[in-house]
Order: structure tokens, then C-alpha cells, then sequence
């Protein structure tokens, strides 16, 4: 028979992802009116292999249920009574007013050749459509995301959160830099726009770091953080 200890008094389980969180003394992390703790758990998987997991829960029972769920056979339970073994989950803060810091178009040197071709009368047609195409686009950057605005004839609005935004890249060829331009792309973990780059753009610099500096802001005020995670601490059953 395994011997369990006293579970703690809410009846509630939670992985340590609530958005307000408060931490007492006793190293039960309350979520409005529930309490967790964390329990220590030795368990056989199906193959009989051993397996420690640390997981956070209201009671042994939730603690059970939990690792029945992920087909495991549980050996022996311990709760944590570290001070430091509730959730550290961040606090969401408001952002506040939505500002713009910066709004611009790509240079219109990124149709040279297009126009270059107009003095051999070749593609006209096709060098003014580039011409109204480009003109027609604009980027905008606030205080909290990314809008931008295309389309000649229809018009198209996209927008990515900052707070999403993973990665700035500044490249500038030779032509740029001679012409005082950059290019901004981003990686994002927005499903729709994974990558998004600001085209030909003068002041790249200043842009970029204006982004980088909002994109900071906005992740420490919203609580988000990067996780890698490695491959060798996936379960065994999704192998």
C-alpha cells in the first residue's frame, strides 16, 4: 500500500499557467480561491521503465488522475514543502494607450530595374502597376503591434502583436546602404504572418530598435516568455 501524505485543502488542479497568482509562505501558490502544491511522483510506465515527475496539484487524487491520464503506474508520492515550489506564473499589467511610433513606406528604389526596363519601352504597363502597387503600401508600428496596409485597387490589413514578435534581422546590400535604405524582417510566432519584413526603408536603424525596444516592453508587461524545448523530455508515449 503506498502511504500518501495530507493533500492540500482545495480541490483544483493546475499546471502553473493562471494569470494571477499569489505566493504565500508555505509554498502553496493560491489562484483566487484554489491552492496547489507540488508533489514529487515515482511511477512505471507501461514498459515498466521508472519515471520521477514533479507535478503541481490541489490533492493527491488530482495527482492520480493526472498521471492515469499518461498511462503511468504510480510507486510513491511525496508534497514538496519547499518555499519555492509553486508556480512562478507572471502578472499580466495593462499595456495602457496604444501609440504610433512609426509609420513609413519601402523606397520606391525597389522597382530600379522596372523602370530601368521603361527606358528600353519595354514593360511600361508593368513598371506603373509596380510603381502604384508599392506607393499603395504602408507599414505602421504602435506601441503594441505591427499594422500593415496594401492593395491597389482592394485593399488588404494584416497586423502582428509585438508581444509575439521572437527575432529583428537588419540586412542592407551594397545599393542600400549607398542609397541610405535597410530591410527589416522578423521571425513571429503569429500563425499567419511566421515571418514579416519592413522592405527598403530609410532610418533602418532607428526602426529596428524602436521594434526591439516595444517588442521588450509589451513581452515584460503581457508575462510572456521563450521556452526551448529539448526533445529528450518528451514523454516516452509520444515517441
Amino acid at each position: 500500500m503506498i502511504a500518501y501524505p495530507k493533500p492540500a485543502s482545495a480541490k483544483a488542479l493546475s499546471t502553473g499557467k493562471a494569470a494571477e497568482t499569489e505566493e504565500d509562505d508555505g509554498g502553496v501558490t493560491a489562484f483566487g480561491s484554489m491552492a496547489v502544491q507540488r508533489y514529487n511522483v515515482e511511477a512505471v510506465d507501461s514498459s515498466g521503465k521508472p519515471v520521477r515527475r514533479s507535478v503541481h496539484a490541489a490533492g493527491v487524487g488530482d495527482v492520480e488522475r493526472l498521471l492515469a491520464g499518461e498511462g503511468l503506474t504510480i510507486r510513491a508520492i511525496a508534497a514538496d514543502t519547499s518555499t519555492d515550489s509553486a508556480p512562478d506564473s507572471p502578472t499580466v499589467k495593462p499595456a495602457g494607450p496604444e501609440e504610433i511610433v512609426w509609420t513609413g513606406s519601402p523606397s520606391q528604389w525597389l522597382n530600379f530595374w522596372w523602370y530601368l526596363s521603361c527606358l528600353l519601352l519595354i514593360t511600361i504597363p508593368i513598371a506603373i502597376w509596380k510603381f502604384l502597387e508599392l506607393r499603395a503600401t504602408d507599414f505602421t508600428v504602435t506601441t503594441q503591434r505591427i499594422k500593415l496596409e496594401s492593395g491597389v485597387l482592394s485593399k488588404t490589413y494584416d497586423q502582428v502583436e509585438l508581444y509575439r514578435v521572437k527575432d529583428t534581422i537588419l540586412t542592407r546590400s551594397l545599393l542600400q546602404r549607398i542609397l541610405g535604405l535597410g530591410t527589416i524582417r522578423m521571425i513571429t510566432s503569429d500563425p499567419s504572418q511566421p515571418e514579416l519584413a519592413i522592405p527598403s526603408i530609410a532610418d533602418s536603424e532607428n526602426v529596428r530598435e524602436l521594434i526591439r525596444q516595444n517588442v521588450e516592453r509589451m513581452r515584460r508587461l503581457r508575462g510572456v516568455r521563450e521556452l526551448d524545448v529539448a526533445d529528450d523530455v518528451l514523454p516516452h508515449n509520444h515517441l
